[in-house]
């Protein structure tokens, strides 16, 4: 399947898909948790690019995941360097601790969470062509089956 957005698909279609496939993956009952989870994780994105780069990476992004991904964007917020997936994840993880979402209830849920998102987010919008994204982190991403995330 190709990572760019299929062109017969509109894009409130895969953001419903996108949202439907966490839910069952993680078996959530409720749309709005898998919402926060994927929220979760767009904004530890932001987080690891520079204001340039992560402005181009919402320009990208259909309307309703250009909201959570700017949600809560502070001006101030440091950049992190991330090169690995488990260093992406631990991103995550901390944020959640840090806003006490208590999203998140161990690693191996987090993980799931961020190859699932992050594996929807290239289908819709090709991270490849987002400078600043570590070439390691997607190359791991692009290495892992769907399915290792269940």
């Amino acid at each position: 399947m190709s990572t760019k957005q299929h062109p017969e698909l509109p894009v409130q279609e895969d953001e419903l898909n996108m949202i439907q496939q966490i839910r069952k993956e993680l078996s959530l009952e409720d749309p709005g948790d898998a919402i926060r989870l994927i929220a979760s994780v767009l904004q530890a994105l932001r987080q690891t690019l520079s204001l340039e780069r992560a402005n181009k990476l919402l320009n990208m992004l259909p309307d309703f995941l250009k909201v959570i991904f700017a949600s809560g964007w502070q001006r101030t917020e440091k950049n992190v360097e991330v090169n690995h997936l488990d260093e992406f994840v631990t991103l995550v993880m901390d944020r959640d601790a840090r806003d006490k979402r208590g999203l998140f209830r161990n690693e191996v849920q987090t993980l799931s969470v961020v190859i699932l998102t992050l594996k929807l987010l290239n289908k819709i919008t090709d991270l490849q062509r987002i400078d600043g994204l570590s070439p390691l982190l997607l190359q791991e991403l692009r290495e892992l089956p769907s399915e290792a995330a269940a």
